[in-house]
């Protein structure tokens, strides 16, 4: 029996909204795909934050870079709200969202090789936050910094044990 089916015949919900999507137009079924999406991410965003609530209460784990002196120590704080988060390189603190955050932890959990999972950081902040991409320096040749977030990233947001 395909996964699909099990899991509609253990989750009425599920099974009535499969019941209901051949009866629905065309926009009703996007409308409901772009929903689904919207609900997914938020609760990607949802499960980060627990993370981080998690890493929180272990105290802060800065991981240095550059020389190694205290002023150049490169970590990541979520705000008390929990809304936003704070990339912090030295003196330097970068404010991200939450789903900005989400994005950034979603490309170190690619798979990819530490070289490709740099670049990959890179070319999002050169698009999305190019102060970040600027102020840190990783328009620069050397991906050194990029390599950095990335380990910090996953060492902040582990992923998921199956």
């Amino acid at each position: 029996m395909p996964a699909k089916t099990r899991r509609a015949k253990k989750n009425p919900v599920l099974e009535e909204l499969l019941a209901l999507l051949p009866e629905l137009d065309d926009e009703g079924v996007a409308f409901l795909l772009e929903q689904a999406k919207v609900h997914h991410y938020n609760m990607e965003v949802e499960r980060l934050n627990a993370i981080s609530d998690r890493v929180a209460g272990a105290g802060p784990r800065p991981t240095p870079i550059g020389n190694g002196s205290a002023t150049s120590a490169l970590r990541i704080e979520r705000s008390e709200d929990g809304a936003t988060y704070h990339l912090v390189a030295g003196s330097d603190w970068k404010m991200l969202t939450a789903e900005e955050m989400a994005a950034l932890v979603r490309i170190s959990r690619s798979g990819d090789g530490e070289e490709e999972i740099a670049r990959r950081l890179r070319a999002w902040l050169a698009r999305e936050r190019k102060d970040i991409f600027l102020d840190l320096g990783l328009d620069g040749p050397s991906i050194g910094m990029a390599k950095d977030i990335a380990r910090l990233l996953t060492a902040t947001f582990p992923p998921r044990s199956p």
